[in-house]
């Protein structure tokens, strides 16, 4: 069965999970514990050799490169069949019922849950050169964006032909197609907590939350004042999943946080009680929260203790999944408490890049309802478009699983020589003589 979420003229379809896997957790041995009481033959159907932990969150590595086909429509999973059964008799267990066979049929069979839903998260998006060429960046992205429930990500610019450049170095802008390129690839939310959404002050803010809001693309993170900056943006979906979206920069140029007259960003530098404020308000009426949040050190592929503290705390606050970006590069991935934190997910359509700043990818998460059942990063590089494009194997396939799998420091830049010519992460790629980026 198909359902659908229409966002305007848009229509997405949900897909299976392809996500079980097998992980030793102490609550297996407490559900293995528990189906000895429920009967020999329900211990026989479970079976302990191979088993599912009750709330496993895991990593898969992919060995080759995936398609969308693989993820659509009702992939048959025993698996998933067998651990949303053990889940049911936990749960029961948990509220002190005692586990029943009838819960249980004599057959493994696959289920399908009616609230399994799937989020694929990119990185930052730039599309100040693609824009007025014409070229759809996202159009190799795989699993392809429109095939999941809800896509996000960083709008790392203005959508806007208006306004005076900020005096930074550097401004970037699209014109007011790129909202349609976005909504054509399957993007339902954008976060606009960045560094470089008010590079056209006002005017270049008022065109960017109004062309998004014409093709029906939510966008947290910047408004008209403080209120409309730091307000959780929600999403309903088909199946009554409510999902509240919230997002901040801890990169701040002077003037472009907002305030109570004034437009801006949501501010997670100097006003980090504010945005723990509104995660709070967004978990108090919501099924899950999605916490987009501007951090970071640029090139640098391990996460800041300031990044962490921050998690932490937006974690606490009800935070269900966390994305981040602005260092340019992939940063790993994590849980803590439940909650997957994604520190950088890199740039995923940017100017052309070669090197570290050029692997990017694609999360994918995976709920049940408000509750997470899994998550899959799919590794990319940007091509000679600065396109996102599926890679397998090769040096840059093993760097993309070091770094999500936590294995950042070896990756770490090294101080360039007095050779190398680099400019920021943000501007045009110079090769270097040395290194790779």
């Amino acid at each position: 069965m198909c359902a659908a979420i229409h966002l305007g003229w848009r229509a997405k379809r949900y897909i299976g999970s392809t996500l079980p896997a097998p992980v030793d957790s102490s609550p297996v041995l407490r559900r293995c514990t528990l189906f000895v009481f429920a009967g020999l033959g329900l211990l026989s159907l479970s079976g302990c050799a191979d088993p599912e932990p009750e709330k496993a969150i895991f990593v898969v590595r992919e060995t080759s490169s995936t398609t969308s086909g693989q993820f659509g429509g009702q992939t048959s999973l025993t698996s998933s069949s067998t651990s949303t059964t053990l889940d049911a008799l936990t749960r029961q267990e948990d509220e002190g019922g005692s586990p029943t066979t009838e819960k249980v049929t004599p057959t493994v069979t696959t289920v399908h849950s009616q609230r399994r839903w799937s989020l694929l998260a990119g990185g930052d998006v730039l599309l100040d050169r693609t824009e007025p060429e014409g070229i759809d960046p996202f159009v190799n992205v795989r699993p392809d964006l429109q095939s999941a429930d809800v896509a996000i990500v960083n709008l790392e610019m203005a959508i806007t032909e208006r306004g005076e450049p900020y005096e930074k170095e550097y401004v970037f802008r699209a014109p007011g197609s790129a909202a349609l390129t976005l909504a054509g690839a399957g993007i339902d939310v954008v976060s606009l907590a960045n560094n470089h959404v008010f590079d056209f002050g006002r005017e270049g803010l008022v065109d960017t939350i109004s062309v998004l809001d014409e093709v029906g693309i939510l966008r947290p993170g910047a408004g008209s004042n403080n209120a409309e900056a730091y307000a959780p943006r929600i999403l309903t979906l088909d199946n009554g999943v409510r999902v509240a979206f919230v997002s901040a920069t801890a990169v701040v140029p002077g003037g472009f946080a907002a305030g109570a007259d004034r437009p801006g960003v949501a501010d997670a530098k100097w006003a980090t009680p504010r945005v723990l404020a509104a995660v709070r308000a967004a978990s108090a009426g919501n099924d899950v929260v999605v916490v987009s949040l501007h951090w970071g050190v640029e090139r640098e592929p391990c996460p800041t203790e300031e990044q962490r503290t921050l998690a932490q705390q937006i974690v606490e606050a009800g935070a269900d999944l966390i994305l981040g970006h602005h260092p340019h590069v992939l940063q790993p991935i994590e849980t803590f408490d439940r909650t997957v934190i994604a520190y950088s997910l890199g740039n995923f359509a940017w100017h052309p890049r070669y090197g570290i700043t050029g692997d990017t990818g694609v999360l994918e998460v995976v709920f049940d309802g408000s509750y997470i059942e899994g998550y899959r990063f799919h590794p990319h590089v940007l091509n000679y478009a600065g396109g996102a494009v599926p890679i397998s194997s090769g040096d840059r396939y093993d760097r993309i699983l070091d770094i999500v799998e936590g294995r950042c420091e070896e990756h770490a830049p090294e101080p360039p020589t007095t050779t190398e010519v680099l400019t920021g992460s943000e501007g045009d790629a110079i090769a270097p003589t040395t290194t790779e980026d």
